[in-house]
C-alpha cells in the first residue's frame, strides 16, 4: 500500500511516539564515480551513510525538503526504513518497496520525501497514520 502524505505531521508523531528504527539508505546502491569515471570503471556499490539510524528530526527535514526548495535533489537520492526486517544489506528503493509491500512486518514501512514536500508511505499492514487517505497507484510503478 502506498500514501502521498501532503501533510506530514501525522507520520512525524508516530515516529516520536512509536519506539522505531530509522535507516536513511540511497535509492540505489551506485556510489559518486568521482575519479572512476575518468578512467571509465564503475565504482563500487558503497554508501557510508546508507544503512546508518537516523532520527526523526533528518525524517521531518526530508518532508519539508529542508524548507528550501534547492534541497528537493536530496529526497530523490534516500529513503527511509523503519523497522526493516530486510536482513543486513542495505536495499535500493527498488528493491525495498517489493519487499515491505509483499513480506513486510506488521509494524514496518518506507517513507520517501515527495519533490513537493511531504512524504510518501509504503507498507504491507495498514498504519494508523494511513488512516483516511486514499492509496495511491501513480508512485513507484506496479
Amino acid at each position: 500500500m502506498r500514501f502521498q502524505h501532503k501533510d506530514p505531521a501525522p507520520v512525524l508523531a508516530f515516529l516520536r511516539d512509536m519506539p522505531c528504527t530509522i535507516e536513511a539508505l540511497r535509492w540505489d546502491n551506485e556510489a559518486p564515480r568521482g575519479i572512476f569515471s575518468m578512467v571509465g570503471r564503475a565504482a563500487p556499490a558503497r554508501a557510508p551513510e546508507s544503512g546508518r539510524r537516523v532520527t526523526v528530526h533528518e525524517v521531518e527535514y526530508f518532508a519539508g525538503r529542508g524548507r528550501n526548495s534547492s534541497h528537493a535533489g536530496l529526497v530523490l537520492r534516500y529513503y527511509f526504513h523503519i523497522n526493516s526486517t530486510a536482513g543486513p544489506r542495505p536495499l535500493t528503493l527498488l528493491e525495498a518497496v517489493p519487499q515491505v509491500e509483499d513480506q513486510g512486518a506488521p509494524d514496518e514501512f518506507l517513507l520517501a520525501g515527495h519533490p513537493d514536500g511531504g512524504l510518501i508511505s509504503i507498507s504491507r499492514a495498514p498504519q494508523p497514520f494511513q488512516d483516511g487517505l486514499e492509496p495511491i497507484t501513480w508512485w513507484g510503478g506496479p
